[in-house]
């Protein structure tokens, strides 16, 4: 039985080290949120598949080579022949960096509902889906919410990771669209003021979602149920590159629940992968192995199931 199904936007990231005024030399990576999941779990050894459209090009032939490279099952992606794999270009300035998105009329914005069929032949026990996709239009607004409405028919454990990109729609609109959704949703991830757009934590547990977990940065985690609340910290690293380690948290946490870990497990384990991927360039390239991450978590002394 496969474990974990998602789909969404993979794109292309050009990164600069240096302002673009500058001249700089680029460097070429492939970011998406949910791929970046994709990559993280199948790098701790589980049974992952990520679908998506991509452009018939050659962004969209690099999305398929790396993402396929890292372990995952890409059978259901389509090759769009009729619209571009997106892209994004990321450069240094004088404070932080200057990011410009190229996804407008992508593959990826083509997403619609037929992408519960491939739900459905995976029958996966675990969905985990993201605001990113929600937001590039009706067509994946539909997918989205349609594939979280199926996951639940199926019995398969929902989780949504909020992602909430201003960029890309409001927080009104943003919010409306969670309060659909989370009736759905066993585990929904954010930052406070992510889930804040629905509500907040009280309002995420009236809607029957299971487990509210918050991404608190450098201050580690807390997960909140019905029953309380529980918070694991987090080690100060120094940060080559804060992108991508929401993604990384996210991979950490499912993969503790697949594992079977306890509240407080999880929460450092996803903790644990976010301070890789911070660690490193790139959205996944710094993420662990499963016999690094275990190796790190008998360190620190979590005891996790194995």
């Amino acid at each position: 039985m496969l474990e974990v199904w998602t789909f969404g936007e993979a794109m292309v990231s050009l990164r600069a080290a240096a302002p673009v005024a500058a001249s700089p030399a680029w460097t070429t990576h492939v970011a998406g949120a949910e791929s970046n999941v994709a990559i993280g779990l199948a790098r701790l050894g589980h049974q992952v598949a990520w679908s998506s459209r991509v452009g018939d090009d050659q962004f969209g032939r690099l999305v398929l080579a790396q993402v396929r490279g890292q372990g995952v099952e890409t059978s259901g992606v389509v090759v769009d022949a009729g619209h571009p794999t997106g892209f994004m270009l990321l450069a240094a300035q004088a404070f932080g960096a200057a990011v410009d998105y190229h996804r407008a009329g992508s593959a990826a914005a083509q997403l619609d509902e037929s992408v519960v069929a491939l739900l459905e032949a995976a029958a996966p026990r675990v969905v985990v889906l993201s605001g990113i996709t929600a937001a590039l239009g009706d067509g994946p607004r539909r997918a989205v919410l349609a594939v979280a409405e199926r996951a639940r028919e199926l019995g398969a454990t929902m989780v949504f990771d909020v992602n909430h990109r201003s960029r890309l729609w409001s927080a009104d609109a943003a919010g409306q669209f969670l309060g659909d959704v989370l009736g759905f949703v066993d585990v929904v991830i954010g930052s406070p003021d992510e889930v804040g757009l629905a509500g907040g934590v009280d309002a995420a547990l009236g809607r029957g979602v299971g487990e509210v977990v918050l991404k608190l940065g450098a201050e580690g985690a807390r997960l909140h149920t019905v029953a309380g609340a529980v918070t694991a910290g987090t080690e100060a690293l120094a940060v080559v590159d804060p992108v991508g380690a929401g993604d990384a948290f996210t991979a950490g946490y499912v993969s503790g629940l697949l594992d079977g870990l306890e509240p407080v497990e999880r929460l450092r384990r996803g903790n644990l992968m976010g301070g890789a991927a911070v660690s490193h360039r790139g959205d996944w390239e710094g993420l662990p192995t499963r016999a690094e991450l275990l190796a790190r978590e008998a360190s620190s002394g979590v005891d996790v199931a194995r």
